[in-house]
């Protein structure tokens, strides 16, 4: 490989084969996270050193049901596939195989063999296949394959040595194509390999499905429509996998006792499966409150110190009041929320882990109906309560339009990882730290206020459904995995890559609004900056933002907000998680003790009352305010973007706005 600075290998597979485990052992903590050429959506990638002088860069491709591009995520993984570039280009494949599911997995690595490529099929999950008494004759399987077969566990490493060496000395299988069209889908693929120069025939197979416009005309030519031609490969190709297992696969029927089967029995089942969903998300939302309080508490009070500690120390200067009170304000909005956020993405790892999350698909199913859904919506849903953006890209594979619609209309409503710290802020403000039953009352108001989101999205597409024209709903069809044991392993990176993630993205936005608050927080029109002397604070009520606020403030006043709370919520807009640094930096521009950001908040006084500002009713009016704002502008931009339609944007962005407007309001006058 003199040309090329390591050996690209991607991974390709069903979902729920093992393939996160395989790809984390296979490249460990060395990985990063991007974006496919040209789609928006994240793939992970890993580099690693396998042989004396070969890297090797393993490529996390999504998992897919076939190659035909039916999807997003099977056009990515055809393009990556098709590359020619030299820099783009798949050097090997590892074909991943469930041991206790091959039939389905092999039909995908059958058509990965067909386009030419250099493959290995690593069959995972085998310390299953040995407790179900499943047995696999892998030397007959290999000899039939033309490619070689090794067995790997990924939980222990079991196999990966003889992975990477198959791998490594792996070369195009050399047995005829296992799909052989025949009759007009001949005729038709010789005039596609012809008119596209394409030597592989599978290869011209699948650029003349997934390309229907370029090849209408031959299409009609030849009298078969490419979906017949989908169908005539499926059944060829499981004919072939089906010979396959009666050959090479023996399984135990008195050993496979269907643990699966037995749990589902419970777990989606109408009425006790819906209490375990309901009992785990309790559990949930009380951990998160239990579990972080402390750390998070740390965590603000070292900070504090440390900027108490820099005023005493340093020169009282300009650049000494910028670190104290602009730019350690907005690393403390960050940093004291890691263990939330940390929390939450460790619950959501585990559920899809064990499999359990395809089963909340299946369970909600029954629910969504009625909303003009199906259990395909739960996926952008349970999605957006880590981010919007992934969560509305996510609506590309419903098949269904109209649902695709209404997900993407009321998938903003639902509670992101970007509201916990708002909430969490908040709520450690104006609620008691009290428990009931031997229950927080903290932790009951946060599911409270997630069951808000999720009660507000349905009754939206309740709403718009009933004025949108109804349109047939595909067949719901799913695939329960196995229940499985989580892997730590894989937990553990998931919930490293998302914190990662959360504190480099969100946290770069959070300290440059707080450096730029702070700025103009502490000059004002009477005051401009000197970087020769030492600073004197001004009012806050003279710097730029005070008039910012004072002019805004009209429009906010009748939900509780002063103009303090109008400029944290108009900054918001950016990014919500905005809105904790915006206070911090606001409220120790002019504080001298160096006090945690709640402890400052807390001492706030209404001017009018004399009472202390943050009241039950204006925490409450700002918990719904965020609850229902639309508040980040680039889920904006993703709406716009994936519906084609700045309207549609717009209108979705003003509706969300007036409901929280509104919804404040009435919080406000009733607890006020």
């Amino acid at each position: 490989m003199p040309d090329k600075k390591a050996l690209r290998i991607a991974l390709v597979g069903r979902p729920n084969t093992g393939k996160s485990s395989l790809f984390n052992r296979l490249t460990g903590m060395n990985q990063k996270v991007g974006n496919y050429p040209g789609v928006t959506m994240e793939r992970t990638t890993g580099l690693s050193k396998w042989a004396p002088g070969v890297l090797a860069e393993v490529i996390d491709l999504p998992g897919v049901y076939s190659l035909h591009a039916s999807s997003s995520d099977e056009e990515v993984v055809m393009n990556a596939l098709f590359q020619t570039a030299p820099e783009e280009k798949i050097d090997r494949v590892i074909g991943l195989a469930d041991g206790t599911n091959l039939k389905t997995c092999l039909f995908v690595f059958s058509q990965v063999l067909d386009l030419g490529l250099p493959a290995v099929l690593a069959v995972t999950m085998v310390d299953e296949m040995e407790r179900r008494g499943m047995e696999l004759k892998v030397e007959e399987l290999s000899t039939t394959l033309g490619c070689p077969v090794v067995l790997v566990n990924a939980r222990t490493g079991e196999g990966l040595d003889a992975l990477r060496t198959a791998v490594l000395e792996a070369e195009p299988s050399r047995q005829i194509p296992f799909f052989q069209p025949g009759g007009v889908h001949l005729r038709w693929l010789a005039q596609v390999q012809e008119e596209q120069h394409l030597a592989i025939p599978y290869r011209a197979w699948l650029w003349g499905l997934n390309h229907v416009e370029s090849s209408a005309g031959i299409e009609q030519e030849s009298g078969k429509p490419p979906q017949r031609a989908r169908t005539d490969e499926a059944i060829q190709r499981y004919r072939q996998v089906n010979q396959w297992l009666r050959q090479f696969f023996v399984a135990d029927p008195v050993k496979d006792r269907r643990w699966t089967a037995r749990m589902d029995r419970v777990v989606v089942h109408p009425i006790w499966g819906s209490i375990v969903l309901f009992g785990l998300l309790f559990i949930l939302f009380q951990a998160l409150f239990y579990g972080s309080e402390a750390p998070m508490n740390f965590i603000d009070d070292q900070i504090a110190a440390l900027s108490g500690w820099m005023q005493g120390h340093l020169p009282g200067g300009f650049f000494t009041h910028l670190l104290t009170n602009g730019v350690l304000p907005g690393i403390a909005g960050v940093l004291m929320f890691i263990p939330q956020i940390a929390l939450l993405f460790a619950f959501i790892s585990l559920l899809e882990e064990s499999g359990y999350m395809a089963r909340v698909v299946f369970i909600m199913d029954r629910f969504m109906r009625p909303f003009g859904l199906s259990g395909k919506s739960v996926v952008p849903m349970v999605s957006g309560t880590a981010c919007a953006i992934p969560a509305i890209l996510s609506t590309r594979n419903m098949e269904n339009s109209r649902e695709r619609w209404l997900s993407i209309a009321v998938t903003p409503l639902i509670t992101c990882s970007a509201r916990l710290p708002v909430y969490a802020l908040l709520i450690g403000l104006v609620i008691p730290d009290v428990s009931f039953l031997g229950l927080s009352v903290r932790g009951v108001v946060l599911l409270g206020l997630y069951a808000l989101g999720f009660i507000a999205a349905l009754s939206g597409s309740a709403l718009l459904n009933r004025f949108t024209p109804a349109q047939k709903s595909p067949a719901f069809l799913l695939e329960m995995p196995p229940y499985r044991l989580p892997q730590l392993r894989n937990v553990a990176t998931a919930v490293w890559n998302r914190t990662k993630s959360f504190v480099s993205e969100a946290g770069k936005i959070i300290l440059a609004i707080s450096v730029v608050l702070w700025f103009f927080a502490s000059f004002g029109p009477e005051k401009t900056p000197d970087f020769t002397q030492e600073h004197e604070p001004i009012a806050i009520e003279a710097s730029y933002i005070g008039h910012l606020g004072k002019a805004i403030e009209p429009v906010m006043e009748p939900l509780g907000f002063d103009w303090k709370v109008s400029v944290a919520v108009l900054s918001s807009f950016v990014a919500r998680e905005v809105f904790v640094g915006t206070m911090a930096t606001l409220y120790s521009v002019d504080d001298e003790d160096s006090a945690t950001i709640r402890a400052q908040m807390a001492r706030q006084v209404d001017p009018k009352t004399g009472q202390p500002y943050f009241t039950l009713a204006v925490g409450v009016s700002l918990l719904l305010f965020y609850a229902f704002a639309m508040q980040c502008m680039s889920t904006f931009a993703v709406v716009a973007r994936e519906t084609k339609s700045y309207t549609f944007a717009t209108v979705q962005f003003i509706a969300l706005g007036l409901l929280a407007y509104g919804a404040a309001w009435m919080a406000y006058v009733a607890l006020a």
